[in-house]
């Protein structure tokens, strides 16, 4: 009786199975990747990337909702009449009734945390549009900025406490005043997370959504003014209309033109 190998055939079998199922490529079908291409050491290359992010912005930005929280937990009432007043004329009148927006603990916070906000979002903008971090990323250029959009502001408040010492119209400033701090203080609060994006992930495109949330708020409050000003003064839409471009559109002029010959020149004169 001839003798049988078992482990040899259990060999043989497992050795065709895997013939049948790992079918042999042709090197002219599939060239050799392995053995070429690989005699220099492979350098990584880094991200391009720039970081924009500081220690004291993070600072600033906690500061702005601390300002916010503690607003809200110490005068709820007027923290809900703000975000009240483009519903309606009435509101504003409730509003004026009770308190004065810019006599106000929470009328002058808002004022300053919308300066500051602002300023830290013009400045970033400098930055990530122009790809300059050593030249915009800096405490100096903030406070700069800071100072550019702070006077912007006052100037504003200025021209309207002038027209009110002017034609002694008392009722439209303060409405306008409740306008501005409504639209301002829901700009800031809508900019927050643009800014957090911004810092973290400093994209053009995070910079456009922030203009545009500017331009509406702008569109937003030229509207309500105007509405609000029928309310209290008796003229044709077209002067309110005309009367309110002026006081936009000179108080961004200046400050356009300031900054301008800042950056271009190095001096505002």
């Amino acid at each position: 009786m001839p003798e049988f190998d078992l482990p040899s055939a259990l060999t043989h079998v497992y050795d065709s199975l895997y013939q049948l199922s790992h079918p042999a490529a042709s090197d002219s079908l599939v060239p050799s990747f392995i053995d070429t291409g690989f005699e220099g050491a492979v350098m990584p290359m880094p991200r391009a990337s720039y970081d924009v992010l500081q220690g004291w912005e993070l600072i600033v930005l906690g500061l702005v909702l601390l300002m916010v929280v503690l607003n809200k937990q110490l005068y709820p009432r007027p923290f809900r009449q703000i975000f009240q007043v483009p519903a309606g004329a009435s509101n504003t009148n409730q509003l004026l009734r009770e308190w004065s927006p810019i006599n106000s603990f929470l009328g002058i916070t808002f004022i300053i945390v919308y300066i500051v906000v602002v300023a830290l979002f013009v400045q970033k903008s400098f930055v990530v549009l122009s790809r300059d971090v050593s030249k915009y990323n800096s405490f100096r250029v903030f406070n700069i900025v800071l100072g550019f959009v702070a006077g912007w502001v006052l100037l504003r408040f200025a021209v309207l406490y002038f027209f009110n010492w002017l034609f002694r119209t008392k009722d439209t400033v303060d409405r306008q005043v409740a306008v501005q701090l409504s639209v301002s203080t829901m700009c800031f609060i809508a900019m927050q997370p643009v800014l957090w994006l911004l810092l973290y992930n400093p994209y053009s495109a995070y910079v456009w959504v922030g203009i545009g949330i500017f331009v509406i708020a702008a569109l937003m409050r030229l509207v309500l003014e105007i509405i609000e000003t029928r309310v209290s003064v008796k003229l044709s839409s077209f002067y309110i209309f005309l009367y309110f471009c002026t006081l936009e559109i000179a108080p961004g002029v200046l400050l356009l033109t300031a900054g301008l010959r800042y950056f271009s020149q190095g001096s505002v004169f």
